[in-house]
């Protein structure tokens, strides 16, 4: 891949390939966090003696986490520079995980996901802010479409080895795992260069660093970017949540066959970024991600309504994750280039919108008394709103 860097501190050689692997193994981060442990949701509800709402509330504490960890490691990477705060993030995310193996009650454990999730969430900005440090345009969004699609692998890989290990280890094992590749991360973060030098970082205070947010929630095409990769999310987080309970309890698949299944399904994530650097132009990805997106969508209602199937439920479910991906990497590459001011608190902002709308949605797929009618309402509501989003300012850009 031939790059444009923006300074000459970029990686070379060796050095390059290193960095690619290891800003995309950042990005998958908070999939691995999220995912590898949702083949086990129905027996952890068994074994904390909860409801399916309850359980699934694990999936918003941890976004909840890496939304305003986001927003909290952002601004201090922008003062202070990436490389101490990854450090710090991953050794809050490693002490977080570690203490979760002793929960014995579900408010424990949503209260260790909360820190877990605050620890990863600077993990998760850095995937985007370091790579936004050295690289613009094609090339920002080269790595872009990289990240996006090792953060589909992520969710494939992971919750297939959670159906494998789930028999014999549990949830526990699990984090035990997890706990291990965060360690591997920190360990690995010796090698790493500083991507922000002295002269470009934040010269004020720090508290004048957050009012950045302030200042980014005002630009119009920035915050249009974060608004679709926000109702988008809300997609991938109600299929996320409503996933193993529709797949082991209510079709009878087994865990590890659930693993299966859900990486197939975030291989699609993986394509649809992928495909994205294939459009003329961002914005036209963008269109053509919504648009599939609200199709499949409704596809997958009527399916469920009509035909109580799984492979048509899967099917569909491919197909609509596949737009998923194509507008993440589409949104993500609008979002970095009009916020490239303010790097950290760009990608922070991002981050935690997109968490939080996700946390919303995950717990209120669980509370009806069909899991599968729930998830099309929300799919198909997240989905129409994104449309008109896009339709709204493609009509803003055609009369300015």
């Amino acid at each position: 891949m031939i790059t444009t860097p923006i300074h000459t501190r970029e990686p070379r050689g060796r050095r390059y390939l290193f960095f690619l692997l290891y800003v995309a193994a950042l990005g998958a981060f908070g999939s691995l966090v999220n995912d590898m442990y949702l083949p086990t949701l129905p027996d952890m509800m068994r074994e904390f003696d909860t409801s399916p709402s309850m359980v699934q509330l694990s999936l918003t504490s941890v976004m909840l986490g890496l939304g305003t960890g986001g927003l909290f490691w952002g601004p201090v990477s922008d003062r202070y520079g990436r490389k101490s705060v990854l450090i710090a993030s991953l050794m809050l995310f490693c002490a977080a995980t570690a203490v979760s193996l002793f929960s014995d009650n579900i408010y424990f454990f949503l209260w260790s996901r909360l820190f877990q999730g605050f620890g990863a969430g600077g993990a998760m900005i850095l995937s985007r802010s370091i790579p936004a440090d050295l690289y613009t345009g094609r090339d920002l969004a080269g790595i872009m479409a990289l990240v996006g699609a090792v953060n589909g692998l992520a969710p494939a890989f992971g919750p297939m080895f959670g159906g494998l290990m789930a028999d014999d280890c549990g949830w526990r094992g699990i984090f035990m795992v997890l706990l291990a590749i965060g360690m591997g991360m920190l360990i690995a973060s010796r090698w790493t260069k500083e991507s922000l030098p002295f002269r470009r970082r934040v010269r004020r205070d720090l508290w004048s660093s957050f009012r950045n947010y302030r200042l980014l929630s005002r630009n119009r095409k920035f915050m249009f970017a974060v608004a679709v990769k926000c109702t988008v999310s809300g997609v991938l987080f109600a299929y996320i949540s409503s996933a193993p309970f529709v797949i082991q309890d209510h079709y009878g698949y087994s865990r590890l066959s659930f693993g299966l299944v859900f990486g197939l399904n975030a291989m699609a994530i993986a394509a649809g970024s992928v495909v994205s650097v294939k459009f003329r132009n961002v914005k036209a990805a963008m269109l053509a991600g919504t648009c599939g997106l609200l199709l499949f969508a409704v596809a997958e209602s009527v399916a469920i309504c009509c035909v109580d199937s799984f492979w048509v439920y899967e099917s569909l479910v491919v197909l609509m994750l596949f737009f998923v991906g194509l507008n993440f990497s589409s949104s993500n590459t609008i979002a970095m280039e009009t916020g490239a001011c303010d790097v950290g608190a760009a990608s922070a902002m991002l981050s935690a919108v997109g968490y939080a709308f996700g946390g919303i949605v995950a717990p209120l797929v669980g509370l009806g008394d069909n899991m599968l009618h729930s998830s099309s309402v929300a799919f198909i509501c997240c989905a129409f709103v994104a449309v008109v989003l896009v339709v709204m300012d493609r009509h803003r850009a055609r009369h300015s």
